[in-house]
C-alpha cells in the first residue's frame, strides 16, 4: 500500500501552494504581520489545496459558496466599508479640509502601477485590478478585482494584504533617506477639533454621498456604506449608535474580516491556478507590480509633504505627506515615531492621522472615478 492508501495524494503544485498558506499563518502568529488578515488567507489557502475535501468545488464546497455568494457579489468589499465607516471620526479632517489633497497625491501608485502593467501586455482591465493596490486598501483592490479581473482576485488581495502589513518596512527607509533632520523637527500648529460642530460631521457623510453619487457612481458601493457606517456613528440617536453603529464595528467587522480573508485565500488554488497557460507568470507579475504602486504612494506622498513644506515656507512639516495612504492608522504611527526619534517631543501625530484619513476616504473615491471613465468608454 502507498503512503496514501485512501486519500488522494496531493501533487507538488497543491503542496506548494498549502506549504505558503502555512507561512502566511506563521508570519501572523509570530511577526504580528496584520494577522487578522493574513491567518484567514493562509487558512484558505491551506483548506482550497487539501485534495479531495471538495471544500473548493461546487455546488456544495463551503468556501465556493462563500467565495461565490459572499465576494464575487461584493457584498463582504461593501460590508467592510461599513464596518471602516462606523469606526472613523473625520473630525480631524474637517478641521484640516486642506489636508485632503494628500489623499489624492497618496493615490499616485493606482496610476504608475496601472501603466506599467499596460505596458507589459495586461489589459486595461487587469491594469486596474492590479493598479488598486496602491490604494493600499484591501476591500477597494478585492471591490475592483471582483468586477474586473476576477481571475486575478486572489493574488491581487493577497498582494494588497501582504503590502499593507510591510507599510512600516517600506515607509522607515524612505522617510529616513528623503527627510532631514530639520525637515522633521519643524514644529506644526495644532488646529483644535473642537472647533468642527456637530452638524457640520452628521452631514458629512450625508453629502459625501450625494456628490460621489453623482460623479462617479461606480464608487457608491463602497463609499455608500462608508457613509452610512459613519452616519450611524454620528447620527446622536443613543439607540442607533448603542446598537447599529457598535456592532458594525465590533462583530460585523471582525466576521466580515474573516470571511474576506478566508474568500481570498481560497481563490489561490493551485489546481485552477497551474490549469490556466499564462496564470503563474501573471500572479508573479502582480506582486512585482504591487510593490511599485506601494513605494509609488509613499514616495509621491513624501515629496508632496516637501512641496507643502516649501509653499507653507515652513510651517508644515513634510512628513505627514508619508501617511497619505490607505494604511490607516498604521502609517500614521510611523511617521509619529520616525518624528520622534528626530525631533523628541515634536507631535504631528494629529496632521499624520488627518492625511492617513484622506487616504482612506479617497482611495475608494479614486477607484470609483476610473471605474466610472471605463464604464463611459465601454471597457
Amino acid at each position: 500500500m502507498g503512503l496514501w492508501p485512501i486519500a488522494e495524494a496531493p501533487d507538488p503544485c497543491s503542496l506548494l501552494f498549502m506549504a505558503f498558506g502555512a507561512a502566511l499563518i506563521y508570519l501572523g502568529v509570530t511577526k504580528n504581520l496584520e494577522p487578522v488578515m493574513l491567518v484567514p488567507i493562509g487558512f484558505g489557502m491551506l483548506l482550497a489545496n487539501i485534495p479531495g475535501a471538495g471544500l473548493n468545488d461546487p455546488p456544495h464546497g463551503i468556501l465556493y459558496l462563500a467565495r461565490r455568494y459572499l465576494l464575487e457579489t461584493e457584498m463582504l468589499p461593501s460590508l467592510a466599508f461599513l464596518a471602516i465607516g462606523s469606526m472613523m471620526d473625520f473630525r480631524p479632517l474637517l478641521a484640516r479640509p486642506t489636508l485632503l489633497l494628500f489623499g489624492l497625491v497618496g493615490q499616485s501608485g493606482v496610476v504608475i502601477a496601472m501603466i506599467t502593467a499596460s505596458v507589459l501586455g495586461f489589459s486595461v482591465r487587469e491594469a486596474l485590478a492590479i493598479g488598486v493596490i496602491g490604494c493600499a486598501d484591501g476591500p477597494t483592490a478585492i471591490y475592483v478585482a471582483t468586477r474586473y479581473a476576477p481571475h486575478l482576485l486572489g493574488a491581487v488581495g493577497l498582494a494588497a494584504y501582504m503590502y499593507i502589513s510591510m507599510v512600516p518596512i517600506l515607509q522607515v527607509p524612505l522617510m529616513k533617506l528623503l527627510y532631514t533632520r530639520r525637515e522633521l523637527s519643524i514644529a506644526m500648529r495644532h488646529v483644535g477639533e473642537e472647533d468642527v460642530g456637530r452638524a457640520a460631521v452628521v452631514i458629512f457623510p450625508l453629502t459625501l454621498t450625494v456628490i460621489v453619487g453623482l460623479l462617479a457612481p461606480k464608487a457608491i458601493p463602497l463609499v455608500g456604506m462608508l457613509a452610512l457606517g459613519n452616519f450611524l456613528r454620528e447620527c446622536g440617536v443613543t439607540e442607533v449608535v448603542e446598537r447599529l453603529a457598535k456592532t458594525s464595528s465590533t462583530a460585523l467587522a471582525d466576521v466580515v474580516t474573516l470571511f474576506l480573508g478566508l474568500t481570498v485565500g481560497s481563490s489561490l488554488s493551485a489546481q485552477a491556478i497551474f490549469s490556466t497557460p499564462g496564470m503563474v507568470l501573471k500572479f508573479a507579475a502582480v506582486f512585482c507590480l504591487g510593490i511599485v504602486a506601494f513605494v509609488s504612494d509613499l514616495l509621491f506622498g513624501i515629496l508632496a509633504g516637501k512641496f507643502a513644506t516649501l509653499l507653507s515656507r515652513g510651517s508644515i512639516n513634510p512628513a505627514i505627506g508619508a501617511s497619505a495612504n490607505s494604511a490607516f492608522p498604521i502609517s500614521a504611527r510611523v511617521v509619529q515615531r520616525v518624528v520622534d526619534e528626530a525631533a523628541p517631543g515634536n507631535i504631528v501625530l494629529m496632521e499624520a492621522v488627518t492625511t492617513n484619513l484622506a487616504g482612506q476616504l479617497t482611495s475608494p473615491i479614486f477607484a470609483g472615478v476610473i471605474m466610472t471613465l471605463l464604464s463611459r468608454l465601454g471597457i
